[in-house]
């Protein structure tokens, strides 16, 4: 229901799991996880996301580049607001 943007939670567009460990649910759950970024998201809402977020070069980054910087950027603001 919710995605990591920077430092903080909001909520999604739609109901659903975020990543391949949300995918596969319960408490046991296989994959990687993505770290609260809603990595099943278009291209288009990641570079949404990545332009918040004043990632550098995010125009040229493909959708695993982004869910990577995102990824970076969120740890980098949760650091910064402790």
């Amino acid at each position: 229901k919710f995605e990591k943007i920077g430092d903080h939670w909001e909520k999604k567009d739609k109901k659903g799991p975020s990543d391949q460990r949300a995918r596969s649910g319960g408490p046991n759950a296989k994959g990687k996880t993505a770290e609260g970024v809603n990595a099943n998201a278009t291209k288009k809402h990641l570079t949404e996301v990545a332009r918040r977020l004043d990632i550098p070069g995010r125009s040229k980054m493909d959708k695993g580049e982004l869910v990577s910087a995102i990824k970076k950027a969120n740890r980098r603001e949760t650091a910064k607001s402790r």
